[in-house]
Protein backbone atom coordinates (compact mmCIF):
# COMPACT_ATOMS: atom_id res chain seq x y z
CA UNK A 1 0.00 0.00 0.00
CA UNK A 2 1.32 3.44 -0.84
CA UNK A 3 0.94 6.48 0.50
CA UNK A 4 0.58 9.76 -1.75
CA UNK A 5 0.49 13.37 -0.62
CA UNK A 6 -2.23 15.71 -1.03
CA UNK A 7 -3.00 17.53 -4.03
CA UNK A 8 -2.01 20.92 -3.48
CA UNK A 9 -3.72 23.70 -5.53
CA UNK A 10 -1.65 25.36 -8.29
CA UNK A 11 -1.84 29.09 -7.42
CA UNK A 12 -0.28 30.19 -10.69
CA UNK A 13 -3.68 28.15 -12.26
CA UNK A 14 -6.00 29.75 -9.72
CA UNK A 15 -9.97 30.56 -11.11
CA UNK A 16 -10.11 34.23 -12.12
CA UNK A 17 -13.61 34.39 -10.61
CA UNK A 18 -11.92 33.60 -7.05
CA UNK A 19 -9.61 36.35 -6.56
CA UNK A 20 -12.66 38.65 -8.13
CA UNK A 21 -14.88 37.29 -5.83
CA UNK A 22 -11.70 37.99 -2.81
CA UNK A 23 -11.45 41.23 -4.10
CA UNK A 24 -15.25 41.85 -4.06
CA UNK A 25 -14.97 40.40 -0.65
CA UNK A 26 -12.65 42.92 0.64
CA UNK A 27 -14.28 46.06 -0.98
CA UNK A 28 -17.59 44.95 1.43
CA UNK A 29 -16.44 44.40 3.99
CA UNK A 30 -13.93 47.87 4.24
CA UNK A 31 -17.56 49.61 2.81
CA UNK A 32 -18.70 48.14 6.56
CA UNK A 33 -16.01 49.18 8.54
CA UNK A 34 -16.08 52.69 6.98
CA UNK A 35 -19.72 52.74 7.38
CA UNK A 36 -19.65 51.50 11.11
CA UNK A 37 -16.76 53.75 11.83
CA UNK A 38 -18.69 57.07 10.69
CA UNK A 39 -22.16 55.87 12.12
CA UNK A 40 -19.94 55.71 15.71
CA UNK A 41 -18.37 59.22 15.02
CA UNK A 42 -22.41 60.52 14.23
CA UNK A 43 -23.30 58.79 17.31
CA UNK A 44 -20.54 59.93 19.43
CA UNK A 45 -21.16 63.73 17.59
CA UNK A 46 -24.52 63.45 18.21
CA UNK A 47 -24.23 62.49 21.76
CA UNK A 48 -21.60 65.69 22.70
CA UNK A 49 -23.35 67.78 21.09
CA UNK A 50 -26.65 66.95 22.74
CA UNK A 51 -24.42 66.51 26.35
CA UNK A 52 -23.19 69.65 26.10
CA UNK A 53 -26.28 71.63 24.81
CA UNK A 54 -28.46 69.58 27.50
CA UNK A 55 -27.42 67.87 30.37
CA UNK A 56 -23.99 69.24 30.98
CA UNK A 57 -23.55 70.14 34.66
CA UNK A 58 -23.33 73.94 35.49
CA UNK A 59 -23.69 74.35 38.90
CA UNK A 60 -24.08 72.68 42.02
CA UNK A 61 -25.41 72.94 45.66
CA UNK A 62 -24.58 69.76 48.02
CA UNK A 63 -25.51 67.28 46.25
CA UNK A 64 -28.16 68.63 43.47
CA UNK A 65 -26.56 69.35 40.44
CA UNK A 66 -28.30 71.75 37.52
CA UNK A 67 -27.97 71.23 34.35
CA UNK A 68 -27.62 73.28 30.89
CA UNK A 69 -31.72 72.38 30.37
CA UNK A 70 -32.18 73.84 33.95
CA UNK A 71 -30.06 76.87 33.61
CA UNK A 72 -31.94 77.25 29.83
CA UNK A 73 -35.20 77.44 31.63
CA UNK A 74 -34.54 79.93 34.29
CA UNK A 75 -32.53 82.44 31.69
CA UNK A 76 -36.44 82.10 29.62
CA UNK A 77 -38.06 82.86 32.48
CA UNK A 78 -36.00 85.78 33.71
CA UNK A 79 -35.64 87.28 30.47
CA UNK A 80 -39.05 87.06 29.50
CA UNK A 81 -39.85 88.89 32.38
CA UNK A 82 -37.24 91.31 31.77
CA UNK A 83 -38.20 91.72 28.15
CA UNK A 84 -41.65 92.65 29.09
CA UNK A 85 -40.82 94.89 31.62
CA UNK A 86 -38.71 96.91 28.85
CA UNK A 87 -40.91 97.10 26.53
CA UNK A 88 -43.75 98.44 29.20
CA UNK A 89 -40.98 100.96 29.80
CA UNK A 90 -40.68 101.85 26.55
CA UNK A 91 -44.51 102.30 26.15
CA UNK A 92 -44.14 104.63 29.40
CA UNK A 93 -41.69 107.31 26.68
CA UNK A 94 -42.61 110.98 25.97
CA UNK A 95 -42.71 112.63 29.44
CA UNK A 96 -40.99 114.60 32.57
CA UNK A 97 -40.70 110.54 33.31
CA UNK A 98 -38.16 109.80 30.28
CA UNK A 99 -34.97 110.13 31.86
CA UNK A 100 -36.04 107.62 35.19
CA UNK A 101 -37.59 105.01 32.43
CA UNK A 102 -34.28 105.14 30.26
CA UNK A 103 -32.30 104.43 33.55
CA UNK A 104 -34.61 101.51 33.92
CA UNK A 105 -34.15 99.97 30.33
CA UNK A 106 -30.39 100.53 30.97
CA UNK A 107 -30.57 98.53 33.92
CA UNK A 108 -32.37 96.15 32.41
CA UNK A 109 -30.04 95.70 29.47
CA UNK A 110 -27.06 95.32 31.91
CA UNK A 111 -29.13 92.00 33.73
CA UNK A 112 -29.63 90.64 29.69
CA UNK A 113 -26.36 91.02 29.08
CA UNK A 114 -25.22 88.78 32.05
CA UNK A 115 -28.31 86.66 32.12
CA UNK A 116 -26.60 83.41 32.36
CA UNK A 117 -24.71 84.72 35.12
CA UNK A 118 -27.87 85.46 36.97
CA UNK A 119 -29.32 82.48 36.17
CA UNK A 120 -27.02 80.35 37.59
CA UNK A 121 -26.95 82.66 40.39
CA UNK A 122 -30.83 82.56 40.73
CA UNK A 123 -30.34 78.50 40.61
CA UNK A 124 -28.24 78.33 43.32
CA UNK A 125 -29.14 80.55 45.72
CA UNK A 126 -32.55 79.66 45.65
CA UNK A 127 -31.37 75.89 46.59
CA UNK A 128 -29.41 77.26 49.53
CA UNK A 129 -31.69 79.29 50.61
CA UNK A 130 -34.70 76.56 50.38
CA UNK A 131 -32.19 74.07 52.46
CA UNK A 132 -31.65 76.77 55.09
CA UNK A 133 -34.59 78.29 55.33
CA UNK A 134 -36.37 75.32 57.91
CA UNK A 135 -33.30 76.66 60.71
CA UNK A 136 -34.06 80.01 60.68
CA UNK A 137 -38.02 79.50 60.36
CA UNK A 138 -38.61 81.26 57.05
CA UNK A 139 -41.22 79.93 55.24
CA UNK A 140 -42.73 80.90 51.65
CA UNK A 141 -46.80 79.54 50.91
CA UNK A 142 -48.46 78.70 47.89
CA UNK A 143 -50.98 81.49 48.79
CA UNK A 144 -48.02 83.83 48.96
CA UNK A 145 -46.59 82.29 45.32
CA UNK A 146 -49.81 82.49 43.83
CA UNK A 147 -50.44 86.15 45.12
CA UNK A 148 -47.36 87.00 43.81
CA UNK A 149 -47.73 85.51 40.48
CA UNK A 150 -50.94 87.48 40.27
CA UNK A 151 -49.05 90.83 41.11
CA UNK A 152 -46.13 90.27 38.55
CA UNK A 153 -48.74 89.37 35.42
CA UNK A 154 -51.21 92.19 36.05
CA UNK A 155 -50.26 96.15 35.32
CA UNK A 156 -51.47 98.69 37.45
CA UNK A 157 -53.80 101.13 36.64
CA UNK A 158 -52.07 104.53 34.99
CA UNK A 159 -53.44 107.82 33.76
CA UNK A 160 -51.00 110.11 31.30
CA UNK A 161 -51.41 113.27 32.86
CA UNK A 162 -49.87 117.15 31.84
CA UNK A 163 -49.58 120.06 34.41
CA UNK A 164 -49.05 123.76 34.49
CA UNK A 165 -47.57 125.12 37.64
CA UNK A 166 -47.47 128.76 38.64
CA UNK A 167 -45.27 129.29 41.95
CA UNK A 168 -46.42 131.94 44.61
CA UNK A 169 -42.48 133.53 44.73
CA UNK A 170 -41.52 135.83 42.10
CA UNK A 171 -38.48 135.35 40.06
CA UNK A 172 -36.42 137.31 41.91
CA UNK A 173 -36.90 135.89 45.31
CA UNK A 174 -34.09 134.91 47.38
CA UNK A 175 -33.20 131.71 48.51
CA UNK A 176 -35.46 131.17 51.92
CA UNK A 177 -37.93 133.98 51.28
CA UNK A 178 -41.08 133.30 51.94
CA UNK A 179 -44.48 133.97 49.25
CA UNK A 180 -46.68 137.19 51.02
CA UNK A 181 -50.04 137.49 50.64
CA UNK A 182 -49.69 140.07 47.58
CA UNK A 183 -47.51 136.65 45.78
CA UNK A 184 -50.19 134.33 47.11
CA UNK A 185 -52.69 137.02 45.41
CA UNK A 186 -51.05 137.23 42.29
CA UNK A 187 -50.41 133.32 41.83
CA UNK A 188 -53.84 132.76 42.15
CA UNK A 189 -54.90 135.70 39.95
CA UNK A 190 -52.48 133.64 37.29
CA UNK A 191 -53.95 130.30 37.49
CA UNK A 192 -57.33 131.69 37.12
CA UNK A 193 -56.40 133.18 33.85
CA UNK A 194 -55.20 130.11 32.49
CA UNK A 195 -58.50 128.22 33.63
CA UNK A 196 -60.08 130.80 32.03
CA UNK A 197 -58.26 131.01 28.32
CA UNK A 198 -58.47 126.88 28.52
CA UNK A 199 -62.13 127.75 28.82
CA UNK A 200 -62.16 129.64 25.76
CA UNK A 201 -60.58 126.99 23.81
CA UNK A 202 -57.20 127.62 24.61
CA UNK A 203 -54.60 124.63 24.11
CA UNK A 204 -53.06 123.27 27.26
CA UNK A 205 -49.38 122.91 25.86
CA UNK A 206 -49.01 126.14 24.46
CA UNK A 207 -50.22 127.69 27.61
CA UNK A 208 -47.84 125.19 29.21
CA UNK A 209 -45.25 126.13 27.45
CA UNK A 210 -45.78 130.03 27.96
CA UNK A 211 -46.99 130.18 31.53
CA UNK A 212 -45.61 126.85 33.90
CA UNK A 213 -43.01 127.26 36.33
CA UNK A 214 -42.54 124.05 35.78
CA UNK A 215 -39.63 122.04 34.42
CA UNK A 216 -42.06 120.20 32.44
CA UNK A 217 -42.76 123.30 30.54
CA UNK A 218 -40.62 122.67 27.58
CA UNK A 219 -42.78 119.33 27.12
CA UNK A 220 -46.12 121.31 27.29
CA UNK A 221 -46.43 120.29 30.31
CA UNK A 222 -46.43 116.96 30.00
CA UNK A 223 -45.69 114.19 32.98
CA UNK A 224 -46.18 111.16 30.93
CA UNK A 225 -47.63 107.61 32.69
CA UNK A 226 -48.12 108.15 36.58
CA UNK A 227 -48.90 105.08 38.58
CA UNK A 228 -50.52 105.53 42.13
CA UNK A 229 -47.18 104.12 43.62
CA UNK A 230 -44.95 106.62 42.07
CA UNK A 231 -42.40 108.54 44.58
CA UNK A 232 -42.20 111.50 42.21
CA UNK A 233 -45.89 112.33 41.28
CA UNK A 234 -48.21 109.59 43.13
CA UNK A 235 -50.25 112.68 44.71
CA UNK A 236 -51.25 113.96 41.42
CA UNK A 237 -52.61 110.56 39.96
CA UNK A 238 -54.73 110.66 42.79
CA UNK A 239 -55.78 114.14 42.24
CA UNK A 240 -57.02 113.00 39.01
CA UNK A 241 -58.05 109.79 39.34
CA UNK A 242 -62.12 110.52 39.30
CA UNK A 243 -61.80 113.16 36.08
CA UNK A 244 -62.85 112.18 32.79
CA UNK A 245 -60.04 111.82 30.03
CA UNK A 246 -59.61 115.82 28.61
CA UNK A 247 -60.73 117.22 31.87
CA UNK A 248 -59.38 119.20 33.90
CA UNK A 249 -58.21 118.67 37.77
CA UNK A 250 -57.47 122.45 39.87
CA UNK A 251 -56.25 124.56 40.01
CA UNK A 252 -55.16 123.59 43.67
CA UNK A 253 -53.19 125.56 45.64
CA UNK A 254 -50.26 123.10 47.26
CA UNK A 255 -47.17 124.49 49.40
CA UNK A 256 -45.23 126.08 46.48
CA UNK A 257 -47.83 127.55 44.55
CA UNK A 258 -50.75 126.58 41.83
CA UNK A 259 -51.07 123.72 39.92
CA UNK A 260 -53.77 122.61 37.21
CA UNK A 261 -53.48 118.82 35.71
CA UNK A 262 -55.16 117.73 32.68
CA UNK A 263 -56.02 113.94 32.03
CA UNK A 264 -54.68 112.61 28.57
CA UNK A 265 -55.38 109.25 28.88
CA UNK A 266 -56.38 106.09 31.31
CA UNK A 267 -54.83 102.60 31.15
CA UNK A 268 -57.05 100.75 33.52
CA UNK A 269 -55.74 97.97 35.43
CA UNK A 270 -55.31 94.26 33.54
CA UNK A 271 -53.76 91.16 32.58
CA UNK A 272 -50.07 91.75 31.45
CA UNK A 273 -50.84 90.06 27.85
CA UNK A 274 -46.87 90.86 26.85
CA UNK A 275 -45.39 89.33 29.80
CA UNK A 276 -47.86 86.09 29.27
CA UNK A 277 -47.01 85.63 25.39
CA UNK A 278 -43.52 85.97 26.16
CA UNK A 279 -43.54 83.29 29.18
CA UNK A 280 -45.60 81.28 26.44
CA UNK A 281 -42.93 81.80 23.48
CA UNK A 282 -40.03 80.85 25.34
CA UNK A 283 -41.79 77.45 26.55
CA UNK A 284 -41.77 78.55 30.07
CA UNK A 285 -44.07 76.29 32.29
CA UNK A 286 -46.58 77.91 34.78
CA UNK A 287 -44.79 75.62 37.37
CA UNK A 288 -41.47 76.42 36.30
CA UNK A 289 -42.90 80.14 36.72
CA UNK A 290 -44.14 79.26 40.17
CA UNK A 291 -41.00 77.80 41.02
CA UNK A 292 -38.93 80.67 40.25
CA UNK A 293 -41.13 82.91 41.96
CA UNK A 294 -40.96 80.77 44.85
CA UNK A 295 -37.20 81.22 44.86
CA UNK A 296 -37.71 85.02 44.59
CA UNK A 297 -40.25 85.53 47.56
CA UNK A 298 -37.82 83.42 49.46
CA UNK A 299 -34.80 85.47 48.67
CA UNK A 300 -37.21 89.01 49.76
CA UNK A 301 -37.86 86.71 52.97
CA UNK A 302 -34.05 86.22 53.59
CA UNK A 303 -33.67 89.57 53.14
CA UNK A 304 -36.11 90.57 55.75
CA UNK A 305 -35.01 88.35 57.86
CA UNK A 306 -31.48 89.38 58.49
CA UNK A 307 -32.88 93.29 59.03
CA UNK A 308 -35.18 92.23 61.56
CA UNK A 309 -33.50 89.46 63.73
CA UNK A 310 -29.77 89.28 62.24
CA UNK A 311 -29.07 92.51 63.06
CA UNK A 312 -30.04 93.10 66.14
CA UNK A 313 -30.38 96.57 68.62
CA UNK A 314 -27.66 94.73 70.35
CA UNK A 315 -24.99 92.41 69.19
CA UNK A 316 -20.89 92.09 69.83
CA UNK A 317 -18.93 94.64 68.20
CA UNK A 318 -15.28 94.96 68.23
CA UNK A 319 -13.38 98.06 68.43
CA UNK A 320 -10.42 98.54 66.34
CA UNK A 321 -8.14 100.87 64.36
CA UNK A 322 -6.22 99.95 60.62
CA UNK A 323 -3.57 100.78 58.90
CA UNK A 324 -4.14 100.29 55.43
CA UNK A 325 -1.46 100.58 52.67
CA UNK A 326 -2.71 100.27 48.73
CA UNK A 327 -1.47 97.73 46.45
CA UNK A 328 1.57 99.23 44.26
CA UNK A 329 0.21 99.53 40.20
CA UNK A 330 2.49 97.78 37.70
CA UNK A 331 5.95 96.45 38.29
CA UNK A 332 7.08 96.99 41.83
CA UNK A 333 9.77 99.48 42.31
CA UNK A 334 11.65 101.54 44.89
CA UNK A 335 9.03 104.35 45.75
CA UNK A 336 9.04 107.47 48.32
CA UNK A 337 6.15 109.23 49.29
CA UNK A 338 6.11 112.89 50.32
CA UNK A 339 3.57 115.61 51.71
CA UNK A 340 3.54 119.14 51.23
CA UNK A 341 1.53 122.40 52.04
CA UNK A 342 1.41 125.06 49.33
CA UNK A 343 0.93 128.76 50.20
CA UNK A 344 -0.26 130.54 46.49
CA UNK A 345 0.00 134.02 45.92
CA UNK A 346 -3.06 133.99 44.59
CA UNK A 347 -4.98 131.20 46.27
CA UNK A 348 -7.24 128.99 44.36
CA UNK A 349 -6.00 130.35 40.71
CA UNK A 350 -4.78 128.17 37.88
CA UNK A 351 -2.01 130.91 36.50
CA UNK A 352 0.35 132.47 39.85
CA UNK A 353 1.92 134.35 36.66
CA UNK A 354 0.17 138.14 37.45
CA UNK A 355 0.91 137.63 41.29
CA UNK A 356 2.08 141.11 42.63
CA UNK A 357 5.43 140.61 44.76
CA UNK A 358 3.65 141.48 47.79
CA UNK A 359 1.68 138.46 47.06
CA UNK A 360 4.34 136.08 46.82
CA UNK A 361 6.08 137.52 50.00
CA UNK A 362 2.41 137.29 51.92
CA UNK A 363 2.31 133.33 50.39
CA UNK A 364 6.33 132.71 51.65
CA UNK A 365 5.56 134.42 55.03
CA UNK A 366 2.78 131.80 55.34
CA UNK A 367 4.90 128.79 54.04
CA UNK A 368 7.38 130.31 56.47
CA UNK A 369 4.56 129.95 59.71
CA UNK A 370 3.40 126.39 58.38
CA UNK A 371 6.90 125.31 58.53
CA UNK A 372 7.74 126.30 62.15
CA UNK A 373 4.39 124.26 63.20
CA UNK A 374 5.00 121.57 61.27
CA UNK A 375 8.02 120.74 62.68
CA UNK A 376 6.95 120.72 66.39
CA UNK A 377 7.07 117.64 67.81
CA UNK A 378 3.07 117.04 68.52
CA UNK A 379 2.77 118.57 64.83
CA UNK A 380 -0.89 117.59 63.45
CA UNK A 381 -0.27 117.32 59.50
CA UNK A 382 -4.44 116.73 59.14
CA UNK A 383 -4.91 119.86 61.28
CA UNK A 384 -2.18 122.05 59.87
CA UNK A 385 -2.71 120.70 56.14
CA UNK A 386 -6.35 121.83 55.80
CA UNK A 387 -5.40 125.83 55.38
CA UNK A 388 -3.04 124.21 51.87
CA UNK A 389 -4.10 125.97 49.13
CA UNK A 390 -3.97 122.82 47.20
CA UNK A 391 -6.56 121.92 48.59
CA UNK A 392 -7.14 117.92 47.68
CA UNK A 393 -3.90 117.06 49.39
CA UNK A 394 -5.09 119.25 52.44
CA UNK A 395 -7.84 117.63 52.84
CA UNK A 396 -5.62 114.02 53.04
CA UNK A 397 -3.10 116.12 55.67
CA UNK A 398 -0.76 117.23 52.30
CA UNK A 399 -0.50 113.56 51.39
CA UNK A 400 0.73 113.35 47.69
CA UNK A 401 1.41 109.40 47.94
CA UNK A 402 3.80 107.24 46.68
CA UNK A 403 5.89 107.88 43.41
CA UNK A 404 8.82 106.80 41.78
CA UNK A 405 11.09 109.49 41.73
CA UNK A 406 13.00 108.96 38.20
CA UNK A 407 9.20 109.16 36.52
CA UNK A 408 7.59 111.72 38.60
CA UNK A 409 5.22 114.52 37.48
CA UNK A 410 6.62 116.99 39.92
CA UNK A 411 7.86 119.83 38.73
CA UNK A 412 11.65 120.40 38.62
CA UNK A 413 11.81 122.68 41.45
CA UNK A 414 9.69 120.37 43.53
CA UNK A 415 11.92 117.01 42.64
CA UNK A 416 14.74 118.60 43.37
CA UNK A 417 14.04 120.29 46.78
CA UNK A 418 12.59 116.15 47.80
CA UNK A 419 15.86 114.68 46.51
CA UNK A 420 17.67 116.88 49.28
CA UNK A 421 15.38 115.59 51.85
CA UNK A 422 16.08 112.82 54.37
CA UNK A 423 13.24 110.98 55.25
CA UNK A 424 11.19 113.07 58.29
CA UNK A 425 13.24 116.20 57.37
CA UNK A 426 10.84 119.00 56.22
CA UNK A 427 11.91 121.48 53.80
CA UNK A 428 12.55 124.93 53.66
CA UNK A 429 9.55 126.90 51.89
CA UNK A 430 10.15 126.12 47.85
CA UNK A 431 8.77 128.48 44.95
CA UNK A 432 7.14 127.04 41.98
CA UNK A 433 4.72 128.26 39.29
CA UNK A 434 2.65 127.50 41.91
CA UNK A 435 3.58 128.98 44.53
CA UNK A 436 5.52 127.97 48.30
CA UNK A 437 5.53 124.56 49.27
CA UNK A 438 6.68 122.99 52.35
CA UNK A 439 7.81 119.39 51.91
CA UNK A 440 8.56 116.17 54.07
CA UNK A 441 9.30 112.88 52.91
CA UNK A 442 7.35 110.43 55.11
CA UNK A 443 8.27 107.12 53.55
CA UNK A 444 10.07 105.21 50.96
CA UNK A 445 9.51 101.92 50.26
CA UNK A 446 11.46 98.77 47.89
CA UNK A 447 8.12 97.00 47.66
CA UNK A 448 4.79 96.95 49.71
CA UNK A 449 5.74 93.77 51.09
CA UNK A 450 8.92 94.75 52.33
CA UNK A 451 7.17 98.15 54.07
CA UNK A 452 4.40 95.81 55.26
CA UNK A 453 6.43 93.70 56.98
CA UNK A 454 8.92 96.48 58.37
CA UNK A 455 5.70 98.05 59.54
CA UNK A 456 4.39 94.40 61.40
CA UNK A 457 7.94 94.34 62.73
CA UNK A 458 7.87 97.85 64.36
CA UNK A 459 4.48 97.40 65.86
CA UNK A 460 4.85 94.15 67.53
CA UNK A 461 7.86 95.30 69.12
CA UNK A 462 5.67 99.02 70.06
CA UNK A 463 2.03 98.52 69.71
CA UNK A 464 1.97 101.94 71.25
CA UNK A 465 3.58 103.15 67.94
CA UNK A 466 -0.09 102.24 66.35
CA UNK A 467 -1.90 105.45 65.85
CA UNK A 468 1.28 107.44 64.95
CA UNK A 469 2.06 104.95 62.47
CA UNK A 470 -1.34 105.01 60.63
CA UNK A 471 -1.46 108.67 61.05
CA UNK A 472 1.72 109.05 58.95
CA UNK A 473 1.55 105.67 56.98
CA UNK A 474 -1.98 104.65 56.74
CA UNK A 475 -3.97 105.70 53.10
CA UNK A 476 -7.24 105.36 54.22
CA UNK A 477 -7.03 109.15 54.92
CA UNK A 478 -10.04 108.98 56.69
CA UNK A 479 -9.02 106.46 59.55
CA UNK A 480 -5.64 107.88 59.32
CA UNK A 481 -6.69 111.34 60.69
CA UNK A 482 -8.11 109.43 63.54
CA UNK A 483 -4.90 107.70 64.06
CA UNK A 484 -6.75 105.08 62.65
CA UNK A 485 -9.72 104.30 64.57
CA UNK A 486 -12.24 102.94 62.98
CA UNK A 487 -14.88 102.41 65.87
CA UNK A 488 -16.89 99.88 66.55
CA UNK A 489 -17.40 97.19 64.37
CA UNK A 490 -20.35 94.75 64.11
CA UNK A 491 -20.51 91.49 61.46
CA UNK A 492 -21.12 91.87 58.07
CA UNK A 493 -20.39 96.10 58.15
CA UNK A 494 -17.05 95.47 56.59
CA UNK A 495 -16.47 92.81 54.07
CA UNK A 496 -15.81 89.44 54.60
CA UNK A 497 -12.30 89.04 54.90
CA UNK A 498 -12.02 92.09 56.85
CA UNK A 499 -14.78 91.46 58.99
CA UNK A 500 -13.38 87.87 59.87
CA UNK A 501 -9.96 89.04 60.81
CA UNK A 502 -11.28 91.66 63.29
CA UNK A 503 -13.41 89.30 64.62
CA UNK A 504 -10.23 87.01 64.87
CA UNK A 505 -8.78 88.98 67.52
CA UNK A 506 -9.37 88.60 70.90
CA UNK A 507 -7.40 90.62 73.39
CA UNK A 508 -7.12 94.40 73.17
CA UNK A 509 -4.25 95.70 71.78
CA UNK A 510 -3.34 92.55 69.77
CA UNK A 511 -2.56 92.92 66.38
CA UNK A 512 -3.50 91.09 63.50
CA UNK A 513 -1.55 89.76 61.08
CA UNK A 514 -1.08 91.85 57.52
CA UNK A 515 -4.64 90.75 55.35
CA UNK A 516 -3.40 90.67 52.09
CA UNK A 517 -6.38 92.30 49.51
CA UNK A 518 -7.19 93.01 46.26
CA UNK A 519 -6.81 96.75 46.79
CA UNK A 520 -3.77 96.44 49.49
CA UNK A 521 -3.23 95.09 53.19
CA UNK A 522 -4.68 96.07 55.59
CA UNK A 523 -3.53 95.57 59.67
CA UNK A 524 -5.42 95.98 62.37
CA UNK A 525 -5.27 96.86 66.18
CA UNK A 526 -7.86 95.24 68.67
CA UNK A 527 -9.11 98.03 71.60
CA UNK A 528 -11.77 96.82 73.07
CA UNK A 529 -14.28 94.27 72.58
CA UNK A 530 -18.05 93.79 73.76
CA UNK A 531 -20.15 90.76 73.79
CA UNK A 532 -23.36 92.69 73.85
CA UNK A 533 -23.34 96.66 72.62
CA UNK A 534 -25.68 99.13 71.62
CA UNK A 535 -25.40 99.56 67.66
CA UNK A 536 -26.27 103.20 66.40
CA UNK A 537 -29.32 103.53 64.21
CA UNK A 538 -27.04 104.88 61.48
CA UNK A 539 -24.98 101.71 61.35
CA UNK A 540 -27.92 99.53 61.19
CA UNK A 541 -29.49 101.21 58.77
CA UNK A 542 -26.29 101.13 56.24
CA UNK A 543 -25.58 97.20 57.23
CA UNK A 544 -29.16 96.21 56.40
CA UNK A 545 -28.52 97.56 52.83
CA UNK A 546 -25.07 96.00 52.21
CA UNK A 547 -24.67 93.64 54.95
CA UNK A 548 -27.45 91.08 53.37
CA UNK A 549 -25.21 90.13 50.74
CA UNK A 550 -22.17 89.37 52.89
CA UNK A 551 -24.50 87.37 55.41
CA UNK A 552 -25.95 85.60 51.81
CA UNK A 553 -22.75 84.46 50.84
CA UNK A 554 -21.31 83.61 54.23
CA UNK A 555 -24.35 81.17 53.83
CA UNK A 556 -23.60 79.86 50.61
CA UNK A 557 -19.88 79.42 51.41
CA UNK A 558 -20.96 76.96 54.19
CA UNK A 559 -22.89 74.88 51.50
CA UNK A 560 -19.98 74.05 49.13
CA UNK A 561 -21.44 75.53 46.09
CA UNK A 562 -20.15 75.52 42.43
CA UNK A 563 -20.76 77.09 39.64
CA UNK A 564 -18.94 76.40 35.74
CA UNK A 565 -16.84 80.03 34.82
CA UNK A 566 -18.61 80.15 31.99
CA UNK A 567 -21.85 81.22 33.40
CA UNK A 568 -20.20 83.42 36.55
CA UNK A 569 -19.66 86.84 36.54
CA UNK A 570 -17.00 86.49 39.45
CA UNK A 571 -15.56 83.25 40.76
CA UNK A 572 -17.84 80.67 42.02
CA UNK A 573 -17.42 79.62 46.13
CA UNK A 574 -16.29 76.47 46.78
Amino acid sequence: MSFRNRPVLDRKHRPRWQDELRTQQLIVAGFALAIAAAIGIFAATTWFTYYEGHLRPVAAVGGVTYDVDDLTDRMDTIGSELQARYQDLTDQLGGARDQILQQGQQAIQQVLQTLASSASDSLVLSRVQANRAGHYGIAVTSAQVGAEVTRRQTLAERLKLSLIVVTALPADAKAGDKPTDDDWAQAKAEIDDIVAQLGAGGDFATLAKDKSNDATAPLGGLLGWIQAADPVYGAYFTEAHAAAVAGLVGPTKDDNGYHLLRLEARQAAGPDKRLKDLLDSAGVTDAEYRTYIRSELLNTAFSDYFTTTVLRKYQPQQEVSQIFISDQQGQPLPEQRVRHFLAQPLPGQQDQSTATDAQWAAALARAETFRVEASKPDADWYVLAATSDDTVSGAQGGDLGWYEPTTSSFVEEFKAAVAKLREGQISEPVKTQFGYHVIEVIGSRITVAVQVADLLKTLRQDPDQFARIARDQSEDHISAAKGGDLGWVIRYQLDTPRSNAIFALTTPGQISEPLDTDTGFYIFKLVATSPLRWVPHATLDTVSQTGVSRWLQEIRDAAHTWIDQQFTAAPASG
